[in-house]
């Protein structure tokens, strides 16, 4: 048999957590589909790294390679296709920059 003070606590605590529920529903509704303002988020400015840091640590991953073919873990062909991977990826990774700017 339920107990009556146990029955009673029930109905109180759905609907509390309804009530929860259903307002954090209508505030964040009401956040993300605010149209009036055209704000623009802030988000954290990254700086690009110099160019001469981009330059060293691309003629790191070119002696490490040479290094992994030179002590047979790869082949040359194997290292040649990564070279060329990763060319088609700045390449890609530019165009996409590209059309982001125009």
């Amino acid at each position: 048999m339920i107990q009556r003070t146990k029955a009673k606590w029930i109905a109180p605590i759905v609907l509390s957590g309804a009530l929860i529920a259903g307002s954090s529903v209508a505030i964040a509704a009401a956040t993300w589909n605010d149209s009036d303002s055209d704000a623009s988020v802030d988000l954290p400015f990254r700086p690009k790294p110099p160019q001469a840091n981009l330059e060293a640590r691309k003629a790191e991953m070119q002696e490490r390679l040479a290094a992994r073919v030179e002590s047979g873990e790869i082949t040359q062909a194997e290292a040649d296709d990564i070279r060329a991977k990763m060319a088609d990826r700045k390449n890609k990774f530019q165009r996409r920059q590209g059309t982001k700017r125009g």
